[in-house]
């Protein structure tokens, strides 16, 4: 088995590479001895997987399928070897992070200060900004974001690292000035702080109310979630936000969340970073903690409803 594994691997690397001789070039090997290995695999399984002329070579589409398990083979396998090297040697390196001022809240924090304990090595630079930042080009490694619509990085991977429940507050003192809530709908009698660029009817489906007909007045927008919080908390409005991030002002008497029985559903949180990052880079290791144990495990606010970490999966 060990042995076939090894042919495996020099044919994996005689389809990527294009050629036997670029293929002992890479493995130090000699010509002669690349052909045999792949003669006698294909030999052992009973089918061509190289079309061989003098111009140039291709894969039979036996070859083709051998080449992807192989490759997943690779990659589980460095990534295995990055995890052990990791237990081993403290990375060294930078990390640069966009975020929204969402994401720099309770209980974010408390995961940028788990990685930056576990991996005190790496400096990590976190920039705040409620504007959107086009990665490519830029000086940032990876970006968190909240999307509904897709993303708009193509040359991006995004991973999925949370799961944020929306709700929809306001200050006692405001609302005991506004007509009584029945209904979402009912919410266009009150007064809305904008701070989602997201259409009405979007944002409502998020907090589980059926298509609205009406709309609240905006009375203030801002781009910038803690300025929308402080809107709020000063009697101006009612807000839609995360509910983790508003529960500590729900629990001193601050704030009531109303119509909390509307189902609501997940307003996914992703990571954004090259696709083409190495397993050991800072960017792969802080998405690794971030859909970690240690995220599962994280008591975020008391209920655990609020925010739900996703399972660490590629």
């Amino acid at each position: 088995m060990i042995d076939q594994l090894r042919t495996i691997a020099i044919f994996q690397t005689v389809a990527e590479l294009g050629s036997f001789r670029a293929a002992a070039k890479s493995l130090k090997l000699s010509p002669s001895v690349i052909s045999h290995h792949i003669t006698q695999l294909e030999g052992q399984l009973g089918t061509p997987l190289l079309y061989r002329s003098t111009r140039r070579m291709s894969l039979t589409d036996a070859g083709t399928e051998l080449l992807a398990a192989s490759q997943r083979m690779t990659t589980a396998a460095q990534e295995g070897l990055a995890a052990i090297n990791r237990r081993i040697e403290q990375p060294v390196g930078k990390l640069s992070i966009t975020m929204n001022t969402s994401s720099a809240n309770q209980p974010f924090c408390e995961f940028y200060t788990g990685f930056a304990k576990a991996y005190p090595k790496i400096q990590l630079s976190l920039h705040v900004s409620d504007h959107s930042v086009q990665l490519e080009g830029s000086a940032f490694d990876l970006a968190i974001r909240g999307r509904v619509d897709g993303l708009d990085d193509s040359s991006y991977k995004a991973k999925k690292i949370a799961h944020l429940m929306l709700g929809v507050f306001a200050t006692p003192r405001y609302i005991a000035t506004r007509p009584a809530l029945k209904t979402f709908d009912d919410l266009a009698e009150w007064d809305r702080i904008e701070t989602f660029k997201i259409p009405w009817k979007s944002l409502a489906s998020l907090i589980g109310a059926s298509t609205p007909t009406r709309e609240p007045r905006v009375v203030m927008s801002c781009d910038n979630f803690e300025m929308g919080r402080q809107f709020m908390l000063a009697d101006l409005g009612f807000l839609i936000e995360a509910t983790a991030l508003m529960i500590d002002h729900v629990k001193a008497g601050e704030l009531v969340q109303v119509l909390p029985n509307q189902s609501a559903r997940p307003f996914e949180i992703y990571a954004i970073y090259p696709a083409n990052a190495p397993i050991d880079s800072p960017a792969r290791l802080f998405v690794e903690y971030m859909t970690g144990a240690a995220m599962r495990k994280a008591e975020w606010v008391s209920s655990g409803k609020h925010v739900i970490p996703m399972q660490s999966a590629n």
